[in-house]
């Protein structure tokens, strides 16, 4: 029995991408280098959205401090 090597988030990450990329590849009239295209413009989009903190309500230290 062989036994399923567990993939890095890297590797996780790289094979939803391809998996996504191919069945657009598959399933619609897009070719590769246009996929390719969308891609880089979604990406470009994507590291220029404003990313929003998050500052919780919750005093994380004040429980570590009950438990002590």
């Amino acid at each position: 029995m062989s036994r399923k090597t567990s993939l890095t988030p890297h590797e996780q990450f790289a094979h939803e991408v391809r998996a996504l990329l191919n069945r657009y590849l598959e399933e619609s009239d897009l070719e590769d280098h246009t996929l390719y295209e969308i891609m880089e413009h979604a990406l470009g989009q994507w590291m220029n959205e404003d990313v929003v903190d998050f500052v919780s309500d919750i005093d994380l230290d004040a429980d570590d401090e009950d438990d002590g």
